[in-house]
């Protein structure tokens, strides 16, 4: 059992929406796909993340890395099960939909009016497992000896979520294992707490090691289209 008892989230799904070279991905995305799916009566809680194209010095190729996949949204989704929702996704190129359990390592609680950009840099990250190791044990890993980690090393975040992938929801997704998810206050948060000692980098990727082989992140512009309670 890990140390702390962190507040889980089961049957959360994450679908990653890839880019196009035709419709207009944004117009459709922002204008139309995320209230209909926010109006859903079964909708308890969505978060729609749209690749940034803000410009942050601070998110260099050292830190952001390349993705792959050409992920150009996110839609975090808990209450309606994917059948009742994956026509909502006919328009779109999907990379891949996912129910994770979600772990919440650093809760961020705010008042906001739904539907606004949230101003924190928000960050997401498509993990997978190293070769040798289960997707169990990777995750076991991750969730128990991981967090110590990220609580003395990443101080700047204001929000940390650990996704664990329990299944892939459509037979093309990209075969992944998890999604960490991390926000951090502003950009000098990010700049100064993401490693927030001399030794930290060395220390993350020596513990990374024992449960991905690979994490490619993106930065997003995050929408909270439904809140429970809201």
């Amino acid at each position: 059992m890990p140390l702390y008892q962190y507040p889980c989230c089961k049957n959360k799904i994450i679908v990653l929406i890839g880019k196009t070279s035709g419709t207009p991905l944004k117009r459709w995305y922002l204008e139309r796909h995320v209230k209909d799916l926010a109006s859903l009566p079964d909708m308890r809680e969505y978060r729609a993340n749209m690749l940034s194209e803000q410009t942050l010095n601070c998110l260099t190729q050292e830190t952001n890395g390349d993705d792959p996949y050409g992920v150009a949204a996110v839609d975090e989704i808990k209450g309606p099960d994917w059948n009742a929702i994956r026509h909502l996704y006919e328009e779109a190129r999907i990379l891949g939909a996912y129910r994770v359990t979600e772990y919440m390592i650093r809760e961020l609680h705010t008042d906001r009016p739904v539907g606004m950009r949230t101003p924190e840099i928000k960050r997401i990250a498509m993990l997978t497992k190293p070769e040798g190791v289960t997707h169990e044990e990777a995750m076991t890993y991750w969730l128990e000896r991981h967090p110590a980690f990220c609580f003395r090393h990443h101080s700047g975040m204001a929000s940390y979520s650990q996704n664990h992938i329990d299944e892939l929801l459509t037979e093309n997704s990209i075969p992944l294992d998890g999604f960490p998810i991390l926000t951090y206050w502003k950009e000098d948060a990010f700049r100064f707490g993401h490693f927030s000692m001399k030794d930290s980098r060395k220390l993350m990727l020596e513990d990374c090691r024992h449960f991905r082989s690979t994490s490619f992140v993106i930065t997003v512009d995050e929408y909270i289209m439904k809140q429970e309670g809201v």
